[in-house]
């Protein structure tokens, strides 16, 4: 039965920029409406529903604004704050995206400093605050909403900057080792291309002899001209051949080999090379399990002199002192090459560029096999090459392979960081909203707005509406009850009455307060006691 497997569907490409910008508004429409349903501010005062979304459509367009014209988002954002401090989630949004899009810095430090004075100053003049108070609670709110969210949107640029930066370093740092990476491929292939270069010219010309030889023990058999033609044909075949890979070989000479192409890759030559290197002052050991490589590819012996003379000179450099086995194992199938050392005193000298590594790897590669180098527990560095003795079909490059895998990770690294920032902004802007609930309820308003008008604030002169308007007007029952109590009217005045209790016990106090021409002239306060 086949299994059954389930994907995911994939969404648009287009789908997931939709997502990430419309999150924004939606959020701050959400959190506006939510918080215009609390009563707060100077003047608290329940809002309907329609003044709600009108509010809520303001402070999106704030939202909107933030990419093309930041400063204008604003302060449009910091104009509404004066009226509806519940737009605070906005103003601190608002406040961010200026910050980061606003430049030079001179104009942003003015826009914030305008965001910060507009509310303070409406909050003081509209509101009819005192300027203490004004100052006190709309100076918090401004600073909460507008200079917190700028500073931190500078720390997260700078923050961001500098990792932009060093991912750029990094980058080039890969970059270049890619490119030391290619060029050690490069000069190994070079070097595999040399000693084609020397087997095949080594066959060939044993090949032109062997024709050479037939075509004069021919001649009287009448095959000479056969002969002829393989001699021409294998001449023709090596002049191409030393055009081709002719110029690969070093100049120098440094790095040809010596040793005759028959022994390269057997037990003595690998045996030679470990007392060449052991002659040097390397404490080296051998250790070689199975039969010789005599009759294995030419390819393949080369390879294992490769590495086994790579492994050393690595130990050579980078590890003085150190104590190096060399293990060879050959079966029927494949052929097993490892260098380890102990580390030494310390894995001292100088770091190297790996290029050596690169090339044995790529050697190894195109063989069909398999590579593997590192440190190891304890300390020491082991070197593993795997051959099999069937030339197989190289494997795609580690390094391309090390490369695909980085960029996903990469990728949901910053999807993580995006997300963890999106949450604490989220987070910031709702307990800034909750902070200056608490401050604007923190202050007594109504002690900081308008007097109260009361007995003590009437001041004579003051026409008889206002007076009205506190007292309600004349009050018959307390112009009755005050017969008797009250003190000498003024001569041709009109004088009205009213009383209230004092406190829960059983004293009345009556208020009289005469007019002459509609202005007050004259108030009186006496008391009356029930028991």
């Amino acid at each position: 039965m086949a299994a059954l497997v389930v994907t995911r569907p994939r969404l648009p490409a287009w789908a997931r920029p939709v997502a990430e910008e419309a999150a924004l508004p939606v959020f701050v429409v959400t959190m506006t409406f939510i918080g215009l349903t609390f009563a707060f501010g100077p003047r608290p005062e329940d809002t309907g529903v329609g003044v709600r979304m009108l509010v809520a459509g303001a402070a999106l367009v704030a939202i909107m604004l933030r990419h093309r014209f930041p400063a204008t988002g604003l302060l449009l954002a910091s104009a509404l704050f004066s009226w509806y401090p519940a737009t605070g989630v906005a103003l601190v949004f608002a406040a961010y995206f200026a910050a980061q899009r606003v430049a030079p810095v001179r104009r942003k430090v003015t826009v914030l400093a305008v965001a910060v004075l507009v509310p303070i100053v409406v909050g003081v003049v509209a509101w009819e605050f005192k300027w203490p108070i004004g100052l006190l609670v709309f100076g918090i709110a401004s600073l909460v909403c507008v200079i917190v969210p700028g500073m931190a949107q500078t720390l997260l640029g700078q923050h961001e900057r500098l990792v932009g930066a060093l991912r750029e370093q990094t980058g080039y740092l890969r970059a270049n080792q890619r490119l030391a990476a290619s060029t050690a491929k490069l000069e190994e292939r070079s070097r595999i291309a040399q000693e084609m270069h020397d087997l095949l010219g080594h066959r060939l010309s044993l090949i032109s002899l062997y024709a050479g030889s037939l075509e004069l023990d021919a001649a009287k058999s009448g095959t000479g001209q056969q002969a002829r033609l393989i001699r021409g044909t294998v001449r023709v075949a090596m002049d191409e051949l030393r055009t081709t890979l002719g110029v690969l070989r070093d100049n120098d000479g440094g790095d040809s080999t010596v040793q005759p192409a028959a022994e390269i890759g057997t037990r003595a030559d690998v045996t030679r090379l470990v007392d060449q290197f052991r002659a040097a002052g390397l404490t080296v050991r051998l250790t070689w399990t199975g039969a010789d490589l005599v009759d294995a590819a030419p390819p393949i012996r080369q390879a294992v002199h490769r590495v086994v003379r790579e492994g050393l000179t690595n130990v050579c450099r980078h590890a003085a002192g150190a104590a190096a086995m060399v293990i060879v194992r050959h079966d029927d199938e494949r052929v097993l090459i490892e260098v380890v050392d102990d580390g030494g005193q310390e894995r001292a000298g100088s770091s190297g560029t790996g290029s050596g590594l690169v090339g044995v790897r790529e050697r190894v590669r195109l063989l069909g096999g398999t590579f593997a180098a590192g440190p190891v527990p304890g300390g020491g560095f082991l070197l593993r090459a795997g051959l099999t003795l069937t030339i197989t079909a190289p494997s795609a490059p580690e390094t391309e392979a090390a490369d695909q895998e980085q960029h996903p990770a990469k990728s949901g690294s910053d999807r993580w960081t995006t997300a963890g920032k999106a949450v604490l902004a989220a987070f910031g802007s709702i307990a800034a909203t909750a902070l200056i609930m608490v401050t604007f309820n923190a202050v007594p308003c109504e002690d900081v707005g308008p007097p109260v008008k009361s007995f003590d604030t009437i001041a004579l002169g003051a026409p008889a509406s206002e007076v009205k308007a506190f007292t309600g007007g004349n009050d018959v029952i307390a112009r009755q009850a005050a017969r008797g109590l009250e003190p000498k009217r003024p001569p041709n005045a009109t004088c009205w009455y009213s009383y209230h209790y004092v406190g829960t016990g059983p004293v009345i106090t009556f208020e009289r307060y005469c007019f002459r021409q509609d202005r007050l002239i004259d108030k009186t306060q006496f008391h009356l006691n029930e028991r």
